[in-house]
């Protein structure tokens, strides 16, 4: 490949990239990841009290999870921004993603579940699928998304000690909220920014 090859290429790769960024943004995502920050974040850090303070079985751990996947999907046909009720390829990959974490998460569970070992390893495991959900994020979307990934992949290790498992969960509430607020407002940031431009430009 020659210079002018390479950077045509480069080019398009910068337009792929900034073509991602616009649907995000004009998709509304911005204000759907706050969202998520806080319904996603309380029920990881609900686990602790409601289902771990009461040992109960690997499977009780699902329930709280699955309230919040339902409350998220909510969430997402209310505030979504489509056009004319169309997803879009940015919407199939996003779900693609989390639909992939989701049965790896349920798949863990019940390996735990059948081969008898602890229900706090659910802590890390969620931990681990987390990481390489966000690692995804951060292939397909934006490079930020590593550092969550990063965050998730130390955590998990950090709260198989013993001394941290009591609050493995809220550090796992905690680190999902970081995790969807930072981009939620940059972008939510973004999509007011240009609402403002286009408004002074209809005015000019």
């Amino acid at each position: 490949m020659d210079k002018q090859q390479a950077e045509k290429a480069l080019g398009i790769i910068r337009q792929v990239i900034e073509n991602t960024r616009e649907d995000l943004v004009a998709h509304n995502w911005g204000t759907i990841w706050l969202v998520h920050a806080f319904t996603n974040g309380a029920a990881f850090a609900s686990i602790g009290p409601l289902v771990e303070a009461h040992k109960l079985a690997v499977y009780w751990y699902l329930v709280p999870l699955a309230v919040v996947a339902a409350v998220n999907l909510v969430v997402v046909t209310l505030l979504m921004n489509r056009e004319r009720g169309v997803r879009s390829f940015i919407e199939w990959q996003i779900h693609g993603i989390w639909t992939t974490f989701i049965v790896f998460s349920l798949a863990g569970a019940a390996v735990l579940h059948v081969g008898g070992a602890s229900p706090m390893l659910f802590g890390p495991l969620m931990a681990v699928t987390s990481g390489i959900g966000f690692a995804m994020m951060g292939v397909v979307f934006y490079q930020s998304f590593f550092t969550a990934a990063a965050v998730f992949l130390a955590l998990a290790v950090a709260i198989a000690m013993p001394q941290v498992a009591p609050f493995q969960w809220y550090l796992i509430g905690l680190a999902w909220w970081g995790a969807m607020f930072v981009p939620g407002a940059i972008m939510f940031r973004e999509k007011r920014r240009r609402q403002i431009e286009q408004r002074e430009t209809k005015i000019l």
